[in-house]
């Protein structure tokens, strides 16, 4: 009971003072040592796991009940301006400044709902990993990723799909819709596991 207040306080603390560019929904869990920031916006649906030293560092919306494992990094393409000459790169224009060339140009990483990412991997701004996918572990995201795709690699392309069928996929979807789904910091075994009915 006590460990899961610590955990449920560690969620608190890490997303304090966030709020001029973080939204979130309800039951999201933040692993310890992550880390979140965007320029602009960062938008978390309902029933996110966040995994131990996630770095979100880009404009980012994840959707509802997704699973993002220890070590993912969210972070942004041309975050420095590397072709002004005379500057180092250490002290070329950074994306958020306005002088950058890119200042406000920048599309954010699209995790769309029902989605796993494996440990360490590392998804780039301005792509969308679509609902239901599975990104495997060390996997680097540069491209769109479709719907009940398992993605693997550097850079990550479809190798298979979640489900066998389309039939599988939309009962899938309708017992998602028409469930009830609660995590609880006490475990799975405390948390509200109820998969709605598969009839159309």
């Amino acid at each position: 009971m006590l460990l899961a207040f610590l955990r449920r306080l560690q969620t608190i603390l890490l997303t304090t003072g966030k709020s001029r560019y973080l939204k979130t929904g309800t039951g999201l869990h933040v692993g310890k040592g992550t880390r979140l920031w965007a320029p602009n916006s960062l938008t978390i649906g309902n029933g996110v796991y966040l995994g131990k030293q996630v770095h979100i560092e880009a404009d980012a919306s994840i959707g509802d009940y997704c699973l993002i494992a220890n070590r993912v990094a969210i972070v942004g393409r041309n975050d420095h301006d590397f072709r002004r000459i005379g500057h180092p790169v250490r002290f070329s224009p950074w994306i958020g400044n306005p002088d950058h060339p890119a200042h406000g140009q920048v599309r954010p990483a699209v995790i769309e709902s029902d989605v796993w990412i494996g440990y360490g991997a590392i998804i780039m701004s301005g792509v969308t990993i679509g609902k239901g996918s599975i990104i495997a572990a060390g996997s680097i995201v540069t491209k769109n990723i479709p719907e009940y795709c398992i993605a693997a690699g550097n850079p990550a392309k479809p190798i298979g799909e979640r489900f066998n069928n389309q039939d599988e996929r939309l009962k899938h979807e309708r017992m998602i819709r028409t469930g009830r789904f609660e995590f609880s910091e006490r475990g799975l075994n405390h948390s509200v596991i109820a998969p709605g009915s598969d009839e159309t």
